[in-house]
């Protein structure tokens, strides 16, 4: 009678302490995907690659949060009605890379500088510039 107490106990507990958490409502956030360019360069500024992408964004106006499909973004600089801007970073086997991003909201623009450093210290750290459009999705 004592262990099924003390479970009951700790149950109640752990519920009190997540009763106060933010959950997302992701089917009222406004869902845009950002059709991307991107250019990688060398040390050099030669052209070493032209990538295309998407990235699915959610835009939580009434809290201010960003998120990456579902994901969150935790390095959002600045937040509002006009532009979004954040840090990313992101990792392979063979690099990590650090971007600062920007979205103009008002012109559906997005634009990257990001800097791509190797694992293997014979090869030289990189640059990138993205440039893309935004569209609503919802």
């Amino acid at each position: 009678m004592k262990k099924l107490f003390m479970t009951f106990l700790i149950l109640s507990c752990g519920a009190a302490v997540f009763a106060d958490r933010y959950v997302p409502e992701f089917d009222k956030m406004q869902l845009v995907n950002c059709e991307i360019s991107e250019t990688v360069y060398d040390k050099g500024d030669n052209v070493v690659s032209r990538n295309n992408y998407h990235r699915f964004l959610r835009f939580d106006d009434a809290n201010n949060l960003l998120y990456s499909q579902k994901e969150p973004v935790s390095g959002v600089l600045k937040y509002d009605n006009n532009e979004v801007r954040y840090k990313e970073q992101s990792m392979t086997d063979d690099f990590i890379m650090y971007s600062d991003i920007t979205i103009n909201r008002v012109l559906n623009e997005y634009s990257a500088q990001s800097r791509i450093v190797y694992d293997n210290p014979e090869y030289p750290s990189r640059t990138a510039v993205a440039k893309g459009k935004c569209a609503v999705k919802n």
